[in-house]
Order: C-alpha cells, then structure tokens, then sequence
C-alpha cells in the first residue's frame, strides 16, 4: 500500500554538500515529504540537486548560517514537522576555533531553538565518529569517552551536549558517522584516489589498520529510518558494520582506477624517520605528513551495534560499488 496520510515538511540543511544532497535524494523519492533546502548559494544548490532528483520539487531558501539571525531561523524552520541538520564547517583544518563556533555551533543552536518555537516534531543532527578522539579505538560505542581533539571535533562535541540538554524538541537523534565516502565527497578518501593515481600513494607495512567507513547513500537511508524512532534524545554511531582495513581501500580505489602500477609499500618506522626528517628539513611542504601516517596506522572504528537494533539498519552499498560510483562523480567534475 503507498503513502496515504498527510504530507509533512522537512527542511535539509547544507542541502549542496555530499551529506546533504543525498538526504534530498532519498527523501524526493517517497511521497511523504514536502522539502525544504536550505542553501548559501541557491543557484550552485540548484544545480548540484538538478543532477540528482527533480529539483521543481524542492523549495531552496537563501540562508548563510555565518551570519543568520533569530528572524531568518524562525522562518527557515516555520512549518517544518523535521528538521535535517547536515550544514556544518568541515575539511578545513587550519581554520581557527572561532569559525567552528559560528558554523557548527551557534547556528546549530540557533536552529534548534527556531526549530522549538515553530513546533518542530524531529530534528536530527549530523555529528562525527571525531568526537572519540584520534585513538587508537576499537568498535567503540555511543557511550565511549569522548576525547575530541581538533576544532571541528570540539565544535560537534558541544553542540552534541547542548542539543541533549535542551529537549524541548520531541524527538531529537544525534548521528555520529564514520568517514563518508561518495558523490560529492571533498575529504580524505578522495585525496587517497587522487593519491593513488598519482602514483605518489606509499602504503605503511601491511595496511592492516582498520577504519569505519560508510557510503552517503546508506548513510542517507540510515538517517530516513530514524525519522521513525520514539520519541525522546538518541544518538547513534553509523558506520558500515564490518570496517575496512587501508589495504583494502587501496586495492579497491587501484581496480576501480583501473591503474596498472602497484602501490609501493615501507615499514612503518622507515617511512616514520623518512617523514620527520622531510618535515625538519625541507623548506617546502613534506609529501606526507607525521599526521597522514598517523591516521594510516591508527584503528579507528565504531561499534553500530544500538543503530541496528533499533531500526534494523543494513549495508545496501559494497565498498567497490561505492568508490567507482565517487571515482566517476570526481572525474565527470574534472577533480582526478
């Protein structure tokens, strides 16, 4: 039986960015929703959502979340039943805190309280597996220390514990996801596949280290099946449930390359001195950095254990299916 009852707003934020874009995907294909998408630039917006859905179908509403005010909010969120909330700073780690603050946590707030005082139902906001720390950590769960450590981290950590406080939202669900990877993506998946065809990509030992990954478009479906939790305050990690180990993200990204040339591979404490003395010595940037290698050899992965119990969340997308599908969005935008 298809949809009967009555048609319900919800207002997606950052609806251009690669989180956001795919929630407007999946919600334009059910006749449950009336969507809202909120843009700093509409045009660009209107654009990158013309690719991927009927775009007629979604009302864009100009809002810079840099400089909105409590008039805009309330009436960015007027009438809306949910409220989606992926708009954030990110990918920018030289910004200082204080553009963080703004971004991912003022506005958060801001929204928040609009979102309470136009009646909103749900209102689910876009965390990050960060907020653990750098680890190392293992299948950690929500109730893990949490040790954030870069600004963007912090940012999400504080606006996590205020939205727990505030409660006067019926439902409200904090998703921290793992690194995402797809259609879209700015961040380190694809400076690893711009990397690797480069041929510059030097694999530490074995590649053993294993790390939570999720595609956006089962991310996105993740976030439509919390839509129907009780109400109440939850927060759930959202990862593939089985991660990946470095070895095999590149031997993925190098088949779907379709590149002929291996990755050369160097024990851990060689390329460690290797890149220390770059770093002392050089006068220009070192190729890698002590941080890339740390992230490369460091386990980092989420336990999505409560995730599946609650909505029955699986997997839809393989790992091969989902890094040729963001190696054909990066070519086609002349990004590799």
């Amino acid at each position: 039986m298809g949809f009967t009852g009555q048609r319900k707003t919800v207002l997606v934020t950052g609806a251009s960015g690669m989180i956001g874009r795919t929630v407007v995907q999946a919600l334009s294909a059910s006749p449950e929703w009336d969507i809202r998408a909120q843009a700093r630039n509409p045009q660009e917006t209107r654009a990158i959502l013309g690719e991927i859905c009927d775009v007629t179908q979604v009302l864009i509403r100009e809002a810079d979340f840099t400089r909105t005010g409590e008039r805009e909010m309330r009436m960015l969120t007027k009438d809306c039943h949910t409220i989606i909330h992926c708009a954030g700073l990110v990918h920018r780690p030289d910004a200082p805190y204080q553009e963080y603050e703004v971004m991912n946590v003022r506005a958060t707030q801001s929204l928040a309280e609009a979102a309470a005082s136009n009646g909103v139902n749900t209102f689910v906001f876009l965390s990050t597996q960060a907020i653990y720390g750098l680890g190392p950590y293992n299948q950690i769960e929500e109730n893990g220390a949490l040790q954030a450590k870069t600004p963007y981290a912090v940012s999400k950590v504080t606006s996590e514990k205020f939205l727990e406080m505030f409660r006067n939202i019926p439902r409200t669900v904090t998703l921290r996801p793992s690194l995402v990877y797809g259609e879209g993506d700015r961040g380190n998946l694809l400076n690893m596949i711009k990397e690797i065809k480069a041929g510059r990509f030097v694999q530490i030992g074995g590649g053993t280290t294993e790390k939570s990954i999720i595609y956006s478009r089962d991310l996105a479906e993740a976030i439509l099946m919390v839509l129907g939790l009780p109400e109440g305050y939850h927060v759930f990690n959202v990862a593939n449930p089985k991660p990946s180990t470095v070895k095999e993200l590149v031997d993925t990204i190098q088949d779907c390359l379709g590149a002929p040339k291996k990755v050369s591979s160097m024990p851990e404490p060689l390329l460690r001195f290797g890149v220390k003395a770059a770093e002392l010595l050089m006068k220009e940037k070192a190729p890698v950095t002590s941080e890339q290698v740390n992230k490369l050899t460091t386990t980092t992965t989420c336990s999505v254990n409560k995730l599946v119990q609650a909505t029955g969340f699986q997997q839809r997308t393989g790992l091969r299916e989902g890094i040729r599908a963001e190696i054909a969005w990066a070519n086609a935008k002349n990004l590799l």
